[in-house]
């Protein structure tokens, strides 16, 4: 069971109202596209580009079908439809008048999706600013890593720097460049030695 962190913080007072606390939750990053089709295809047999592929036209199906007035729901996920905002304003000949335009897309949660994240555990943080580690910070990190272990992937890399799959992928990429570490292995498999390791 996973844990969602949080913190209190107040709402400004404004006119006479008194400050009420709130919990914001801290998020650990954003989960994106690549990352996502390399974690599935982990657990099944189809590639992480086929997963990306189908994904990409769900989301035009979607995208399509609700342009075409139609609401889209996934079971498990959540039902997709329209959004519309309506302007009012006056005519060249000062009648009131609406405006009707798309504003967006409205989406609301399936059931069985919400309470997968209400099982969770929650832990409160007191929030503290964190300087950011830069490139050079990150590859100190990982040069100390692979002293005591035999190689890395870019999972854990994005584990010990604290930092996105995607951050992460383009560190490794320029850390091959600069011939700092090798590859083995390939896509999902694919693991990083330091380049003088034989």
């Amino acid at each position: 069971m996973g844990k969602i962190k949080f913190s209190i913080y107040q709402t400004p007072a404004h006119n006479g109202r008194k400050q009420k606390p709130y919990a914001r939750p801290i998020l650990n990053g954003t989960k994106r596209m690549e990352e996502i089709c390399h974690l599935l295809s982990d657990s099944c047999s189809i590639t992480s580009s086929d997963i990306k592929a189908v994904l990409e036209a769900l989301g035009q199906y979607i995208g399509r079908e609700l342009a075409n007035g139609y609401s889209v729901e996934l079971e498990g996920l959540g039902h997709f439809s329209p959004s519309l905002r309506c302007t009012q304003g006056k005519d060249d000949k000062g009648k009131e008048r609406c405006t009707i335009r798309v504003h967006g897309v409205n989406f609301r949660c399936a059931n069985s999706l919400k309470e997968r994240v209400k099982q969770n555990q929650l832990q409160a943080i007191k929030r503290r600013n964190l300087p950011s580690t830069d490139r050079d910070g990150r590859k100190k990190k990982m040069l100390e890593y692979l002293q005591n272990h035999p190689s890395i992937n870019v999972s854990a890399y994005a584990l010990l720097n604290s930092c996105t799959y995607y951050a992460s992928q383009n560190d490794i990429r320029q850390f091959l460049a600069d011939g700092i570490i090798r590859s083995i292995g390939y896509r999902t498999h694919r693991i990083y030695l330091l380049a003088k390791a034989e």
